[in-house]
């Protein structure tokens, strides 16, 4: 889209247009070119020619405005080949066009029964083709001087509104929103048919955040002007933004009428569109061009990139659980080939100079479809010219990991961070990749390592351990798991106060609950087996600070219900010595 600068030139140009033309004006004022009025239906023509004469002297005293001389209006005529008495409207703006006049008047009449004149006028912006109509008026007989006078008053409150929308103008440039909106307004409604106008009034409210009330107005520009391409392109983008998409995909398919060939264009508003949220809508129109070009890089290269994105949305549809490879939809399935075919085909022809991402992508599209020999494949492809970027030798990672090389994918991780020691995840994930393959020590020294100079780092790498410690013991009632996780955990360096009560808390608590399970039998060998146990879940749940609290776990008396327990299985031991 336009940035706001250079909307502001060009709807200020569109406006004001004549004041950059020094042919235009005549000692500061702009040249007005007024004809005869033309008579119709047999009318005399001798109340035209008087009339419009009467309206020319008017303009004298004009501070803005001044009219051409008769004899210069003459002058240019005879230049063209022309005669004066053939100047009707058209022929008129067609000469002020010739002869840089921004502004003409152009009027017919028609004779009455009672020898009264009936007439029709006009002021034209001939730049911006558009006309400020008058309403049709009578004069008598004798009222060739009222009449001028009528079309001159007219002629005022026209020039109000150009002054009213130039002040629209500048205060939209200073992006005064109100201002500008009272501006327009007051230039409306002295012509509500000036469309740069009330375009730039859809500009103010799309500003303004007003979606629906600036379609409204873009809405009334395309239906007088439907070519009109910036109200076709704004309208498209506001429509896609209020996720009004068939109504963006058809703004935008009238605009690319005008503009068929333009693949600049193409790329542009599907790129709009793509921003807006429909990446669908926006491969559609890459299609278009693709069926004209389809070897065309550009077109491909964006093709890839929306389909790839439409993807990722249609996965969005899945549970949480199934959106990181545990199923894909068959649309994301669809689009996720499709933004593989693209880049591809980009790869093929740009070769080492394809941009990183677009690799990236297929990569991550394989491993999404679970076609791991070609994202290992393509990895391997892609190392061989990009061995210094550490991301690639992350995806790699992760294609062989879920091909279970886990080995050789903390080895590539290994690499991550010779490239990258700061690397923020890959040795949390070599970390994760150990824990879930029970290999709990392993993931320790490596967690360690990353945790030794970053308390955040050890936080983050004492949650993972106890997460899984938490899901797959705690709550799965094997709580020799979770104690041994828990335990594991606080190996790590660097933790901070209240992890480490967190961890003592359940660490404590995975021994206590165990031990209460162990003891039930009552006998002497359990009450031994047992009795260490709640002494350590004791002095553990003492070390916890006050996260129990977090939890609504009443510390007191789960330190209480430790204390029995234990005085029971020394009474068994006792008992049984």
């Amino acid at each position: 889209m336009y940035g706001r600068l250079t909307l502001a030139i060009a709807v200020l140009a569109a406006i004001l247009a004549p004041a950059a033309n020094v042919a235009a004006q005549d000692g500061g004022r702009y040249r007005v070119l007024i004809p005869y009025f033309q008579p119709l239906e047999d009318a005399d023509d001798d109340f035209g020619k008087d009339a419009s004469e009467d309206l020319r002297e008017l303009f004298e005293n004009m501070a803005t405005h001044v009219a051409m001389e008769k004899d210069d209006i003459e002058d240019e005529v005879d230049r063209f080949d022309m005669d004066m008495d053939e100047l009707d409207c058209i022929r008129t703006r067609q000469l002020a066009a010739q002869i840089s006049v921004p502004v003409a008047v152009c009027a017919t009449y028609t004779e009455g029964a009672d020898k009264s004149w009936n007439v029709m006028a006009a002021v034209w912006d001939i730049q911006g083709s558009e006309s400020f109509e008058i309403d049709p008026f009578t004069v008598p007989e004798k009222g060739r001087e009222e009449a001028a006078q009528h079309i001159f008053d007219a002629f005022e409150r026209y020039s109000t509104t150009v002054r009213s929308a130039a002040i629209c103008n500048d205060y939209y440039a200073s992006q005064q929103w109100e201002n500008a909106l009272r501006n327009c307004d007051e230039s409306l409604a002295l012509n509500p048919d000036a469309m740069s106008v009330r375009y730039l009034r859809g500009r103010i409210l799309y500003e303004m955040e007003n979606y629906p009330g600036a379609l409204t107005e873009l809405e009334r520009v395309i239906e007088a002007n439907p070519f009109h391409e910036d109200a076709l392109q704004l309208a498209g983008y506001i429509s896609a933004t209020e996720g009004q998409d068939d109504q963006a995909r058809d703004y935008y398919s009238r605009y690319l009428d005008i503009n068929p060939g333009n693949t600049a264009i193409r790329m542009r508003i599907a790129y709009d569109l793509a921003q807006a949220g429909d990446p669908i809508g926006a491969m559609e129109f890459i299609q278009v061009g693709l069926d004209v070009d389809p070897e065309n890089v550009d077109l491909l290269e964006q093709y890839g990139g929306f389909a790839f994105r439409a993807a990722l949305d249609a996965q969005q549809s899945l549970p949480v659980d199934d959106q990181d490879g545990g199923g894909l939809t068959p649309e994301a399935q669809g689009y996720y080939y499709e933004a593989i075919e693209a880049y591809e085909k980009v790869y093929a022809a740009k070769g080492e100079e394809t941009p990183l991402g677009h690799i990236q992508n297929m990569i991550r599209a394989e491993i999404q479809l679970d076609d791991l020999p070609a994202a290992l494949d393509l990895s391997q492809r892609a190392l061989e010219t990009h061995a210094q970027e550490a991301e690639l030798w992350v995806l790699y990672a992760d294609a062989l990991q879920r091909n279970g090389q886990l080995d050789d994918a903390i080895t590539a991780l290994d690499r991550v961070m010779e490239i990258n020691p700061e690397h923020p995840n890959a040795p949390l994930r070599q970390g994760n990749w150990l824990i879930q393959a029970s290999r709990l020590d392993d993931a320790v020294d490596v967690l360690s390592r990353a945790a030794e100079s970053d308390p955040q780092r050890a936080e983050q790498a004492a949650r993972l351990i106890f997460a899984e410690a938490y899901q797959n013991g705690q709550q799965k009632d094997d709580f020799a798991y979770a104690a041994q996780g828990m335990s594991a955990a606080k190996r790590l360096p660097n933790l901070s106060a209240e992890m480490m009560n967190q961890l003592n808390f359940w660490h404590g608590y995975s021994i206590y609950s165990a031990a209460v399970a162990e003891q039930e039998p009552q006998t002497l060998q359990s009450a031994q087996a047992t009795l260490p146990k709640f002494q350590q879940a004791v002095e553990l749940l003492q070390q916890s600070g006050d996260y129990p609290s977090t939890v609504n776990v009443n510390l007191q008396q789960l330190l209480e219900n430790a204390s029995t327990y234990i005085e029971i299985q020394d009474a068994i031991i006792k008992r049984g010595r």
